[in-house]
């Protein structure tokens, strides 16, 4: 591997330097310690003995480190080829733990016993909670020995303040991906079927979906199919909000230079509207709100419903193609642009301040600079160059080709390194991955990337102190849903929003994110 040819090659080079030092050192006049008349010391007769050769620089021990993050999949470290080179190339023994559920009571019960990872995942309340309890590392004055983390690689000035507290620097934080990745997708058969063209506005979605429901368009004699199914309310209902130029409810904008609360919009009230009326005439999947997984997906794939809003690889990465040919190979579907309505052509929310994950220090490991020291090479060397390349593709020449600078992967080799992702702690450049991974599908994500956005900015928005942010959470999508389905009627709406402010203390939040978007240089 290079890293040891580099060892290696190190080696003979401070074996040169010693014998150079050496060499100077007895021909020089100077002070220090006088030079040695061999002859005169030596016994006569005796033979002068051949100059034995140094030996060679022992090699350093591999630091041994370990690091903590919840989710699963990654393979046991015999099966890692990843895992193995990233140890190889960097003298470490990492070792990752994954934690499949309660992440946050484990990690809380290792910080509170003394014995934190040597490096672990938290999110924003976390980290800046553990920041103040001076539990993190700064990592400030290690930036300097990451020349990998440059904007040119993704890590630009905005993204680096995800991972900072009170101006500190506490974590690298996981690269954004494109902004925009589920769109709705439209039964494009049942579209010919029924002569209908592919909506381009909210009416026109409406009015497809209602035919889908009532014209029979799978032909089975039955009023048995959905219009419109998602996954929750955001990831159903998010496009349609959208299109009334707002976020979906519980959202951080921007608007004429102050921060707002998407919930207190008029907008908002106006959306509720009409998702109520799309719900009263059925057009909307009644179990929206319960789907999980890849339920919505699997809906559109059995024939049960026409309009599904989805990830772009949940409908055309080929083992999803696969499993939508097994059920019914006959079946097409088409991605949607934004839907146009009463506020604009907007695809969705995207939230500038969010990430997916922060990797973090704790302070305690201070007193061990070899492991500080092994953790800041690692998080730089997989940031860029070579190291993101293994993370993100394998080994070179079994999982992947270079192809004139560009990575061409081996598809014959790439289940070996399926769990890639895992090891990618910092992220890696978006498009520059998914051209080279899921090159085929290229129309489908860079059509999905290029749909006009709102922004938020909730990662940004710290949480102040004294709320309780689940309670409020609680009563607002509680409330919502009773709006939607008409149990409580909109014309309460205004009393909903006072008792946001009265009760769940929304000035605090409002003047906590304003305050911090102002520190951060968003908000002007």
């Amino acid at each position: 591997m290079k890293r040891n040819r580099w060892r290696r090659q190190a080696a003979v080079m401070l074996l040169l330097f010693s014998m150079v030092v050496t060499a100077c050192s007895g021909s020089s006049g100077g002070g220090g310690t006088a030079p040695t008349d061999d002859a005169a010391e030596k016994p006569a007769g005796s033979e002068t003995p051949a100059a034995s050769e140094p030996a060679p620089a022992k090699p350093a021990e591999p630091v041994k480190l370990t690091m903590m993050r919840s989710g699963s999949g990654l393979p046991a470290p015999d099966k890692d080829v990843i895992l193995q080179a990233l140890n190889e190339n960097l003298n470490m023994e990492l070792e990752i733990t994954m934690v499949p559920s309660e992440y946050e009571q484990q990690l809380n019960v290792k910080i509170a016993g003394g014995s934190p990872p040597d490096a672990f995942q938290v999110n924003k309340l976390q980290m800046t909670q553990y920041a103040k309890q001076g539990l993190l590392l700064d990592l400030t004055p290690y930036l300097k020995d990451m020349p990998n983390v440059t904007p040119e690689n993704g890590f630009t000035e905005d993204h680096m303040k995800k991972g900072q507290v009170d101006g500190k620097q506490y974590s690298v934080p996981y690269r954004p991906l494109i902004p925009v990745q589920t769109t709705f997708w439209v039964r494009q058969d049942w579209l010919d079927k029924l002569g209908l063209k592919a909506p381009t506005t909210l009416d026109e979605l409406s009015a497809v979906a209602k035919a889908f429901v009532e014209e029979d368009p799978d032909g089975n004699g039955k009023k048995d199919t959905i219009g419109i199914t998602g996954n929750g309310f955001e990831g159903t209902l998010g496009p349609i909000f959208a299109a009334f130029g707002v976020a979906a409810p519980g959202h951080y904008m921007i608007q004429n230079g102050q921060v707002v609360y998407s919930t207190e919009l008029p907008a908002t009230r106006q959306a509720i509207e009409y998702i109520k009326g799309m719900i009263g005439q059925g057009l909307i999947d009644p179990e929206f709100l319960t789907n999980s997984g890849l339920a919505h997906q699997e809906k559109g794939f059995k024939g049960q419903a026409g309009i599904v809003y989805a990830h772009w690889a949940h409908m055309k990465r080929p083992d999803m193609v696969e499993k939508m040919n097994s059920i019914n190979p006959n079946q097409s579907w088409t991605q949607l642009d934004a839907m146009t309505g009463p506020g604009g052509k907007f695809a969705d929310a995207y939230d500038a301040g969010n990430t997916s994950y922060r990797m973090v220090i704790p302070k305690t490991l201070e007193k061990e600079p070899e492991k500080v020291g092994k953790l800041v090479e690692y998080f730089n060397y997989i940031s860029g160059g070579e190291g993101q390349l293994l993370v993100n593709f394998g080994l070179e020449g079994r999982h992947y080709n270079l192809v004139d600078g560009r990575p061409q992967v081996i598809e014959e080799t790439l289940a070996e390194v399926g769990h890639a992702t895992i090891h990618q702690m910092t992220g890696r450049k978006e498009l520059e991955y998914l051209n080279a991974r899921f090159g085929s599908l290229k129309p489908y994500f860079e059509f999905a990337n290029a749909l006009p956005i709102i922004t938020v900015y909730d990662g940004f928005s710290p949480i102040p102190e004294g709320v309780n942010p689940a309670d409020k959470a609680k009563f607002e999508s509680e409330e919502l849903v009773k709006f939607i389905y008409g149990t409580r009627p909109t014309d309460e709406f205004p009393a909903f929003l006072q008792t946001l402010r009265d009760t769940f203390q929304l000035e605090l939040y409002l003047t906590s994110a304003s305050d911090e978007l102002m520190k951060l240089g968003i908000l002007k």
